[in-house]
């Protein structure tokens, strides 16, 4: 007979995530995702001018803040048809690789770690531990300097104030660029040098530390040893299959990490228009789905029979798809040192310890990007150009979280927003089931997860946190007490 068990909230992510498993014979055998908090940025910003809308939904969230406002900035760009200056797109790329290295940092120590740490396992992994590890306490102080970095470019952190339609309103003096440049290779000493990866590993392996060669190469890897002695390359699989939109514009018109579907066997061209969200299974009206560029604002539903989410249920077409570093790096053809091939049972295989590595490639590749993108910031470089808002236009801006991917779609009547929508990086992948009965990508990555003991399934939360959840900065329609409020959305 199966056992149900219910987390919820699920901890160490960030906003409000349940889980409801059913396990029989120490597997889980079916699993149910629940967004539990309503989010309704897009409802208040029809008849606003579309130069409000970077600046609010930038609110969605506080640690994927520039991811939304990059995106609503691309998505007003894109209706009017406007380019940015060189400077500009130095800078913007910049903003957003810092912001990821800070999140992994943040997941790494703060929201995953914990999880493989002597705390909660009694494996000795002491500077994993929550708070008083050695390793949690460096990275805090170094999220600061990247934090920093941010508000040099951005004026603030969070929700920074230069990224606007038209480029940035920031020049970097040759001062400022220096003071992000010493901060990026302090934290950069802490991180180590990618180089040095094999060496870890293989030191770590025969039980040596070598801490000259960086701290945080130390700590995952003694991590992702760990792992892999926990079976996490066996279980967390889901549908294997993932979506990027692309990001970090490049001066030829491409993108450093590519834009792509990876469909089960190969890398397809991701079509925009194929982009679709199913509502069957979420607390919205049936009419409030479909093709994401077309489909009307939500209605909310909250009674429906047969809900359990706040989150719709996005599909490239009618496939699951998973966004996030995994999928990046594998539409992006790279596995840094075969370490997905050779460890983790395939570069493109899913699973929970891929994911982890997958993440740790990214900090690393994106570490040494920052370092070169730094030295290519010119003072006095143009950073804007004049912007017009359109009479009437569709414009979508599409770009990826540290999460996954971002997008921002606004319809523009007569000068004022008609109609919004987003997909926030998060939304891929904490789905309910869609309208053909295709279980949500975690739902489908839980799947499986060995629990040995119902009253300890460590390795549930294991997989939920190995995509980093994020579904913060919502709306509540529920009162303290449990009593549902009566809302309308038009």
């Amino acid at each position: 007979m199966a056992t149900e068990i219910k987390i919820d909230p699920i901890t160490r992510i960030e906003g409000h995530l349940g889980v409801t498993v059913n396990v029989d014979g120490g597997k889980v055998v079916e699993a149910r995702c629940s967004g539990t908090m309503f989010r309704g940025f897009e409802t208040i910003l029809i008849g606003r001018d579309p130069r409000d809308a970077p600046v609010l939904t930038q609110r969605i969230c506080g640690v994927c803040h520039q991811s939304h406002r990059i995106a609503g900035v691309r998505a007003l760009e894109n209706a009017a048809a406007a380019s940015v200056p060189e400077g500009a797109r130095k800078m913007r790329n910049l903003i957003e690789a810092v912001t990821t290295l800070y999140s992994h940092a943040l997941w790494f120590y703060a929201l995953g770690g914990p999880d493989y740490s002597d705390a909660v396992t009694k494996n000795g992994l002491k500077r994993l531990d929550p708070i008083t590890g050695q390793g949690y306490r460096e990275a805090v102080a170094n999220q600061r300097k990247l934090h920093e970095v941010l508000s040099i470019l951005g004026a603030k952190v969070p929700h920074q104030m230069t990224y606007i339609h038209g480029g940035l309103t920031h020049e970097p003096s040759v001062e400022k660029i220096l003071a992000m440049k010493t901060r990026i290779l302090e934290v950069s000493d802490w991180i180590g040098k990618t180089s040095d990866l094999p060496a870890v590993l293989d030191d770590v392996s025969a039980g040596k530390h070598d801490y000259s060669k960086g701290y945080v190469l130390n700590d995952v890897v003694d991590w992702a040893v760990f792992a892999l002695k926990e079976k996490a390359d066996t279980w967390g699989v889901g549908h294997q299959k993932y979506i990027s939109y692309g990001v970090y514009d490049m001066a030829d018109g491409s993108s450093f990490l590519p834009s792509g579907v990876w469909d089960g066997g190969k890398v397809i061209p991701m079509d925009e228009k194929k982009i679709t969200e199913y509502v069957k299974y979420s607390w919205y009206t049936d009419d409030s789905g479909g093709v994401t560029r077309d489909s009307p604002m939500l209605k909310i539903a909250p009674d429906k029979a047969g809900a359990y989410s706040w989150a719709k249920t996005p599909r490239y077409g009618t496939m699951p798809v998973e966004g996030g570093p995994l999928a990046r790096m594998v539409i992006a053809g790279l596995d840094p040192f075969d370490l997905r091939k050779k460890l983790g049972g395939g570069a493109e295989k899913a699973s929970t310890f891929n994911r982890i590595i997958a993440r740790m490639q990214e900090a690393l590749i994106l570490r040494d990007k920052i370092v070169e993108w730094i030295d290519e910031l010119k003072h006095g470089e143009k950073t804007y150009a004049d912007f017009k808002v359109p009479d009437n236009a569709l414009g979508v801006g599409l770009w990826e979280a540290p999460r996954g991917p971002v997008g921002h779609w606004t319809d523009i009547k007569v000068k004022k927003i008609s109609r919004y929508q987003v997909i926030a990086g998060t939304t891929w992948n904490a789905t309910p089931r869609d309208d053909m009965g295709q279980r949500g990508v975690i739902e489908e990555a839980l799947i499986g997860a060995p629990v040995p003991d119902v009253k300890n399934p460590v390795n549930v939360v294991r997989t939920v946190r190995s995509y980093d959840p994020c579904l913060a900065c919502t709306v509540h329609v529920m009162t303290p007490k449990g009593q549902k409020y009566s809302v309308q959305v038009t």
